[in-house]
């Protein structure tokens, strides 16, 4: 027996129906259409998101049906499916991800179908900060930095104008992830940061993240000294011959001190930031860095190796400094401060090169007996040495408490008097 449509049912029906339409898109939801013909579901395979509805219509002379039920296809996560029929309609809201097979029973061997459920891709969290009553600072510069409790690294910094009242929102805030929110306002207008009170600096906790969280701060006197660090971001470009290899990157002072040591294990592709927060205001650096070209996992002078060093001179506040890959390169590890350390090589060398742990002397078969060993930093201070009777198993040096950087070797063997360079990493 037919339906019959009364117009009070038929304008029922169209607000159920605009209901449902306005529902399903404020959702997010993505209808999919299968046209269910004789022998053919059109398009056989779908790929959708979870969440997903697909409505199957029934349009040929013959009965059909779908059947995507756990018994029939045991690994579908889910079970879904109507009864053979003619003229109908089905439809499915898909919510977990996964693989779906289906078939018409009645044509089994030819008619199937198959849908791909992808996961939701999830917004990311995100932390707002409301800032009231911030009078004092109106049009001066403000600063605020999320960081990690765990790992003590930041998810975000932003920097913007002070208003009366006003918002800042950082994403990327993880559940179950507990975070310092700090934030500082210039107050002395020196475009860096100072210890309260010349600046008004503040930190606040965020813990446990569960969702989309949000701190309000009404201004106060209550200041906190959150030893606020400059950004340096050295922004590359155009290093597509290095993709795949390693890239290191030393941040240097004017004395040739490594101050800091940043490793990508793998460059990933042409473009990418690298970051180091040991600048200072006020300070000047070299910034060295090169690619392991030939991939023996050390460093050599190039051509081998592609070696770079940039001058980053009179730091004002965070700095991004951007390098396109070029042919122009510098030896990253030639002395810079040891003019008094001069030598033969002699065929001498220490391995490996660059050293972790303990680094080896390797000496040639009629090299004198090694009396001492002294090692200088790259700004050719003396800081440590060692005194040897003879050449057999004296030869390792213990490195495990020198900081990352550059050093020079002295071997005093008789007469002679050898200087080289190696890098502790």
């Amino acid at each position: 027996m037919g339906t019959i449509f009364t117009s009070s049912s038929l304008r029922t029906l169209f607000a159920t129906f605009i209901f449902a339409f306005f529902s399903l898109n404020l959702a997010g939801q993505t209808t999919h259409q299968v046209a269910v013909t004789d022998f053919a579901f059109t398009p056989s395979q779908l790929t959708i998101t979870a969440g997903d509805k697909v409505v199957w219509t029934n349009t040929g002379a013959m009965g059909h049906n779908v059947n995507g039920m756990k018994a029939t296809f045991a690994s579908n996560p889910e079970s879904f499916g109507n009864s053979v029929g003619l003229n109908w309609t089905y439809e499915f809201v898909f919510n977990t991800a996964g693989t779906y097979d289906y078939h018409c029973d009645p044509h089994l061997t030819g008619m199937k179908g198959k849908v791909i459920v992808s996961p939701k891709s999830a917004e990311p969290l995100k932390l707002t900060v409301n800032f009231t009553a911030m009078n004092p600072h109106i049009g001066q510069t403000l600063w605020l930095a999320v960081i990690d409790k765990a790992t003590m690294m930041e998810i975000g910094r932003i920097k913007t104008t002070a208003a009366q009242a006003f918002s800042i929102e950082v994403p990327g805030i993880e559940v179950g992830k507990s975070y310092w929110v700090n934030f500082f306002a210039d107050h002395n207008k020196n475009g860096v940061y100072n210890l309260p009170p010349a600046d008004h600096t503040w930190q606040r906790s965020l813990d446990n993240v569960t969702g989309n969280s949000v701190i309000d701060f009404a201004h106060n006197t209550t200041f906190t000294d959150i030893a606020w660090k400059t950004k340096l971001t050295l922004r590359f470009t155009s290093m597509t011959p290095h993709v795949g290899q390693k890239l290191t990157l030393f941040v240097r002072d004017n004395m040739g001190i490594d101050l800091d040591n940043v490793v990508v294990p793998s460059v990933a592709g042409p473009n990418f930031d690298v970051l180091s927060w040991v600048i200072k205001p006020g300070m000047s650096y070299n910034l060295d860095f090169y690619a392991d070209h030939n991939k023996n996992g050390v460093y050599n002078a190039p051509p081998a190796d592609h070696a770079w060093r940039l001058p980053l001179t009179n730091v004002k506040s965070d700095t991004i400094v951007s390098f396109v890959h070029n042919t122009f390169f510098t030896d990253i590890f030639l002395p810079t401060k040891v003019e008094n350390l001069t030598g033969n090589l002699d065929n001498i060398r220490l391995y490996p090169n660059p050293a972790s742990n303990y680094i080896e002397l390797k000496l040639p078969v009629n090299y004198e007996k090694v009396s001492s060993l002294k090692v200088y930093s790259i700004a050719g201070t003396l800081i440590h040495q060692k005194v040897f009777s003879g050449n057999a198993e004296y030869l390792r040096y213990d490195l495990s408490n020198f900081r990352s950087g550059i050093y020079f070797m002295e071997i005093n063997a008789g007469s002679k008097r050898d200087i080289l360079k190696f890098m502790k990493q």
